[in-house]
């Protein structure tokens, strides 16, 4: 039994919108590992995160409603039985991944925060192992390995102070997990809402998740230059309610293997970005970590599309 076998249907070829809403959640993710790098000079972690959701609940709900409207339907509620998965999905993609990233790209640089975050694929096969019971062949096991080992060498990655691990790694890779359950519990959830439901849904719960940062976040924006705030607008719009908006109607129509495997191009756009904004590339041992764990990952999606 697979992971598409579990979750989704058998389906006919996707048209090209679905692809190029991938592309497009691709494109503004990269430029939020880029982004949140820029703004960490001016906002703590936890107040980038608050700040972001904020405006994408607000951008998240006017696009659902303005769905529905459009489409001349009542505006969708979720099922009692719902509601703790979407809790749970809100904390996931919302609390655990967008603090993970923030408080890790205080020390790594955005290309290699993408790179660890390219391993979707591998993590997402050891969750099936592990939840669903998926049986994991040996070209699996290889691919799985082979991306652990590269996740190591990147754990050492960007470091100035010797040979140790860079404890901003172990959020991005805490926060990569956080994301692959993500994708697995919202995925069903897709199957009985609209993406722009979900959206809206998952953006204002995990915002209100975050309100404990409050404090940071009013003195932030107190003292930071317009500049700055206006890059979290961008990232609350665009990389936040837009994005996984474009994310949400791929995941409607592909399976979980298929989206998660796109996120190998993730960080050749963000070092293109990174390069381009912020003139920052990962270190010698990031870029070498974050190859070899892609070729795990591409063993693993290989594994899986077969």
């Amino acid at each position: 039994m697979t992971v598409e076998e579990t979750v989704a249907p058998a389906r006919s070829a996707p048209p090209l919108t679905v692809w190029l809403a991938l592309l497009g959640a691709l494109t503004l993710w990269a430029s939020a590992f880029v982004g949140i790098s820029s703004a960490l000079a001016d906002f703590t972690p936890g107040a980038i995160s608050l700040v972001r959701y904020a405006v994408s609940s607000v951008v998240a709900v006017l696009m659902w409603l303005a769905y529905s409207r459009r489409r001349r339907e009542k505006v969708e509620v979720p099922a009692r039985r719902d509601v703790w998965p979407i809790v749970a999905s809100a904390f996931l993609v919302v609390v655990v991944y967008s603090l993970g990233i923030n408080y890790g790209e205080q020390s790594v640089t955005p290309g290699t925060a993408s790179f660890i975050a390219g391993q979707a694929p591998v993590f997402s096969i050891l969750l099936a192992w592990l939840l669903l019971r998926e049986r994991v062949a040996g070209r699996g096991w290889l691919g799985v390995g082979i991306g652990a080992a590269g996740v190591v060498l990147m754990l050492f990655a960007d470091q100035s102070g010797g040979v140790q691990i860079n404890n901003g790694s172990l959020f991005v890779l805490a926060a990569t997990v956080g994301e692959c359950l993500y994708f697995v519990l919202s995925k069903p959830l897709l199957e009985r809402y609209s993406p722009h439901a979900l959206n809206a849904w998952v953006t204002v719960a995990g915002t209100v998740m975050l309100l404990p940062y409050a404090g940071q976040a009013l003195s932030s924006l107190a003292s930071a230059p317009t500049s700055s705030i206006l890059l979290l607008v961008y990232l609350g719009i665009f990389p936040g309610a837009v994005a996984y908006l474009l994310w949400n109607m791929a995941l409607a129509h592909l399976s979980v293997t298929a989206t998660t495997s796109s996120l190998y191009a993730l960080p050749a756009i963000t070092i293109v970005m990174s390069v381009l904004w912020v003139d920052k590339l990962p270190s010698t041992l990031g870029v070498i970590g974050g190859l070899v764990s892609l070729v795990g990952a591409g063993l693993v999606a290989n594994r899986q599309s077969h």
